[in-house]
């Protein structure tokens, strides 16, 4: 008997090297993984440094409970948000299941035969197996699951900070709609009021009707133009509801939907050190976990090359009664089982190769991820100082050309230029104001990509708080109502 252990003991350990020398070698000295972080410590600082405010989330962006409380509305209802936080929750149950792998598994079985004498027998039988990890891979294949887990929780978590960044970009694009509406209004009612007073002016024998058909034409036009602003606010209606999960009319009927059409502050936020702002991106958090998976699916594939072991116990026991038969005095036996692939036609070496092979891949597709994340934040930081830039210069021109309409306004009524002439400096005019609308739009969304680029995000649930610190808002210039309006008095 001790000559058959010593035999089987010889057996178990010849397996075990010679499958362990059939993959040396094969295994990587250094994961993906690790090497992704260096990558990722490499990113050298930021080319453009601009002054901001050290914030944490999104919502800390612009200081808004209306809008705090759709983003709440947005995470709570949108479709496709609830199916990614499912699928969250469907990868936790297959790590459970897959970690179940490492204990024992008992079974039990009860069945009853009746022979041709008329006396039933009653067996009944209790299996205990357990897969024993000498090499690790079952663990290597929980840890794996444990990985797509957290992978699925930061796809869950970058597609909420895109569902905030969304809305908080559509309740701007509301407030641009309801900006450029008002500005068409007063464009409208300004061309209105200069056919009737062309027509005014010709009656008293001031001036001819050259102009009158010209007026009619560019008030035609403003009528188009201010249609298709309301459709376009409509639009934004019917988009914002679809983001937040609800019907555009139930959406219609709340309260505070209607948006003004002053800007609200956004906080620049602070770009500090790239390891520090990029390491909180989901985006590339998910990148590097799709990493750690493939290696440990990588180390999985080599693994399969080494040989198994495995236990059973299996009691049994067989009576004419059903008490009897309930492992009074059972029958055992014990089995190990050891296994080692020797040959198959190279099957596990190849699908070795491949899962190395797929961990590579894994990894340059991490690098594009963050060579991406660098560009975005760089990309955002560059329009931030470009559209600074470009609002001044509107600006500028904004009051260049009031100053100029003063004083055509002022050389019509003594009649030394014509109407067509006032009526050029007044369309400038206006259209400065609707490229000042859309240029300050564009620094503020630009503010919202630039947060998220730096990895900033929501919690589950929006709990808005008054900003703290030095808010660096963009200034921004009311709606004008009254230094470009035309009236019957002021050119008569």
């Amino acid at each position: 008997m001790a000559l058959i252990y010593q035999t089987f003991g010889v057996l178990v350990l010849c397996g075990v090297l010679g499958a362990c020398t059939h993959i040396s070698g094969g295994l990587p000295d250094q994961g993906m993984a690790e090497r992704s972080q260096q990558q990722l410590a490499a990113v050298p600082g930021w080319q453009q440094q601009l002054h901001g405010q050290p914030v944490s989330q999104l919502s800390d962006l612009i200081d808004s409970p209306a809008l705090a409380q759709r983003i709440a509305r947005g995470l709570a209802g949108n479709p496709g948000l609830q199916q990614t936080a499912l699928a969250v929750e469907i990868a936790r149950q297959a790590r459970a299941s897959r970690a179940g792998a490492l204990l024992p598994q008992l079974s039990a079985g009860l069945n009853y035969s009746d022979s041709d004498n008329g006396y039933g027998q009653f067996k009944s039988a209790l299996d205990v197996s357990w897969a024993l990890d000498m090499s690790g891979r079952l663990g290597d294949g929980v840890a794996a699951q444990q990985a797509r887990v957290a992978s699925a929780v930061s796809a869950e978590r970058y597609s909420r900070d895109l569902l905030a960044v969304s809305i908080m970009d559509i309740w701007l694009q509301q407030v641009q709609q309801a900006r450029l509406i008002a500005i068409e209004q007063q464009r409208l009612q300004l061309l209105e009021q200069n056919e009737l007073t062309i027509v005014e002016r010709y009656r008293k024998g001031l001036d001819v009707l050259t102009g009158l058909e010209t007026a009619r034409s560019n008030s035609a036009s403003a009528r188009a133009t201010l249609a298709q602003y309301r459709e376009n606010a409509r639009t934004l209606q019917r988009a914002m509801a679809l983001l937040l999960g609800e019907p555009a009319s139930q959406l219609a009927e709340r309260s505070g939907t209607v948006v003004g059409t002053e800007y609200p502050a956004v906080v620049m936020p602070l770009a500090a050190l790239p390891a520090q702002d990029l390491s909180r991106r989901p985006d590339l958090q998910q990148a590097w976990l799709d990493i750690r998976v493939a290696d440990l699916n990588r180390d999985i594939a080599y693994k399969a090359l080494l040989p198994s072991f495995s236990l059973q116990l299996a009691l049994s026991d067989t009576g004419s009664g059903l008490r009897q038969s309930l492992l009074t005095s059972p029958a055992w036996s014990l089995l190990g089982q050891l296994s080692a692939p020797l040959f198959q036609g190279g099957t596990l070496r190849a699908e070795a190769e491949s899962a190395r092979l797929t961990a590579q891949q894994r990894y340059w597709a991490y690098r594009e991820t963050l060579l991406k994340a660098v560009k975005e934040v760089e990309d955002a930081l560059g329009q931030e100082r470009a559209l600074s830039a470009q609002q001044q210069h509107v600006e500028t021109a904004l009051a260049s050309a009031e100053r100029s309409y003063n004083n055509y306004l002022k050389k019509y009524r003594e009649g030394l230029v014509p109407f067509l002439d006032l009526l050029t400096v007044q369309t400038r005019t206006f259209d400065l104001q609707v490229q000042q609308s859309q240029v300050i739009y564009q620094r503020l969304s630009n503010r919202i990509t630039l947060g998220l680029a730096l990895g900033l995000g929501v919690n589950s649930s929006v709990d808005p708080q008054p900003l703290a610190g030095n808010v660096l808002p963009v200034q921004t210039s009311p709606v004008k109502t009254s230094s470009v309006r035309i009236s019957q008095a002021n050119i008569s």
